[in-house]
């Protein structure tokens, strides 16, 4: 027994290893960690994406207007988190009381933690009438954002009136937030209007139809998906029934919460086929229908919206769970050939065998994802978001995405009650790396903030190849006031890229993840050049003059 560093330089010191294994150290057990516990599952994700917009508004204040960032609060936050990281809490194999007190833990971490973002943003300033919308994602995106009641019309920051719809007595806007930065709407107490380019809208509703000027989605009375057609390539992309739920019985051999058995598929268990399908929503911006069914005894609800210019279809689910010992999966099976699923780890994504030609590839029946999976052809791709679920097999051409477990050990109502999360699918032409993937399933995972307060627009940062993801922005370590930034490659390509900012640069240096200066960066007029490998993480530091 020995630190790692110790037990490598010990194998180096003997010679060991002269060869090297490549490719996934795949464990080939305990496949339930990553469904059990759902909430628990939920929470990490949610409480990691607060930690980075504390982070990330928090250095970008300290640099703008003397915001005092609460090192030591945040240093607690974390510390909580990683306690709430460690086995068996995150695997979902802990007693009822340990959850319960995971939640709670959890609950004050993300209060905390938005205070600071919250406090942070105020700092940029804010006042008079209109909200500000915040965007920490390194790129420039579209939101659909709920304006004030008294709202009817809304106009930019450059007095421009802004796209408007009407829905649930809410008033909506489509506004365009700048990468890393923020962008103010004014409210204009009037009846929304319709004002877009019609040019480019083609959204359709029906009660089993969603179209826009991309695809359209047809639905049976179940509230499967029959057809997903692709209206740019003229091809259908369901080769069955698409958000197709599945139940089996889940009654491990060994270890309850822990594990999936392979046979499991063998066991599949009848759904009610009834569903009730109601249009909520029927545009300009956005398109919603409503699915309520029982599964089993248990209720789903769900919302399947589709925007304007998007090849994105959500699905926002809510589910009464009420099962022991059953596991509920969701289905795409899809018209692209493919022998390996991508699915995204950490700083980048691994390939995996669709099929179970040999033994250690049908070991594979259960795998574990962070924010997306996928099935790529060379000029077409298919996948499935999500925003708190860990576990999925893709075999064949079917993505099936696992929802919710119900073990009985070691706690007895584990994910019982209400559960809520959003998943998503997007179909893509073209190349994985020209495609708007990683994008999409960030901004599932990664709403715009909305504050009280006019603060103008602004951006940040900048980066400019869509491939390299900025994914932290914090306060340097050491107290110094400088900016630590952690970029990477997300597609497996060698990429020359721009990093552009509209701080005062007086220095950026290349670091190590401890943030210690391995090499000083040419800085010219804001503008850092960056030569990134294939999955490359980059840490730098920027002292701010």
């Amino acid at each position: 027994m020995a630190s790692p560093i110790d037990f490598f330089q010990d194998a180096e010191a003997k010679g060991i290893p002269s060869a090297r294994y490549v490719g996934e150290l795949y464990f080939q057990a305990h496949r339930g960690t990553y469904t059990s516990q759902a909430r628990t599952k939920k929470n990490t994700r949610k409480v990691e994406f607060a930690l980075r917009e504390a982070e990330f508004w928090s250095a970008a204040a300290g640099n703008m207007g003397g915001f005092q960032f609460p090192r030591q609060q945040m240093l607690d936050n974390w510390q909580t988190v990683l306690l709430l990281q460690f086995h068996d809490i995150l695997p979902g194999s802990s007693i009822h009381r340990v959850y319960q007190e995971a939640e709670a833990m959890h609950s004050k971490v993300i209060n905390s933690t938005q205070e600071i973002a919250r406090a942070a943003r105020q700092s940029f300033g804010g006042e008079g009438n209109g909200v500000t919308i915040f965007n920490s994602l390194s790129w420039d995106r579209t939101a659909l954002v709920e304006l004030p009641d008294s709202a009817g019309k809304a106009m930019d920051s450059s007095g421009l009136e802004i796209p408007t719809q009407s829905m649930a007595g809410k008033t909506w806007a489509e506004v365009r937030v700048l990468s890393c930065g923020w962008t103010t709407v004014k409210s204009i107490p009037a009846e929304p209007t319709v004002n877009f380019d019609s040019s480019i809208n083609s959204l359709q509703a029906s009660m089993n139809i969603l179209e826009n000027e991309f695809i359209r989605l047809e639905l049976n009375s179940t509230g499967e998906i029959t057809s997903i057609f692709d209206k740019e390539a003229n091809r259908e992309i369901a080769a069955g029934p698409c958000n197709s739920f599945k139940l089996y019985k889940d009654v491990p051999s060994w270890f309850d919460a822990w594990d999936i058995d392979s046979m499991y598929e063998d066991t599949p268990l009848p759904i009610d086929q009834y569903a009730k399908v109601e249009l909520v929503a029927a545009g300009p911006l956005v398109a919603i229908l409503s699915l309520t069914r029982k599964i089993n005894t248990s209720t789903l609800q769900q919302e399947i919206s589709l925007r304007r210019g998007s090849r994105v279809v959500e699905f926002d689910t809510r589910v009464d769970w009420q099962e022991s010992h059953k596991l509920l999966k969701v289905a795409f099976p899809v018209n692209l050939h493919a022998n390996e699923g991508l699915h995204e780890i950490q700083f980048g994504h691994i390939a995996r065998p669709n099929h179970r030609s040999r033994p250690y590839d049908a070991n594979r029946f259960e795998v574990c994802n962070h924010k997306w999976s996928a099935l790529v052809e060379p000029n077409h791709g298919f996948a499935i978001l999500n925003d708190s679920k860990y576990g999925l097999n893709v075999l064949d051409n079917s993505l099936n995405l696992t929802l919710l477990k119900s073990a009985l050990s070691p706690d007895m109502t584990a994910d019982k009650g209400q559960q809520t999360f959003r998943y998503a699918i997007y179909a893509w032409n073209g190349g994985i790396a020209e495609s708007d993937l990683i994008k999409n399933a960030y901004e599932l995972n990664c709403p715009v903030t909305l504050q009280a307060g006019n603060a103008g627009e602004k951006s940040l940062f900048r980066v400019d190849q869509p491939n390299i993801v900025i994914e932290t922005v914090k306060p340097a370590e050491d107290g110094s006031g400088d900016i630590i930034m952690r970029l990477y490659e997300a597609f497996r390509t060698a990429t020359t890229a721009e990093l552009s900012t509209s701080f005062q640069l007086q220095s950026v240096q290349q670091t190590d993840m401890l943030e210690k200066t391995i090499s000083e960066l040419s800085v010219k007029e804001g503008r850092v050049k960056l030569v990134f490998r294939p999955f490359e993480v980059k840490t730098l530091r920027l002292q701010i003059r």
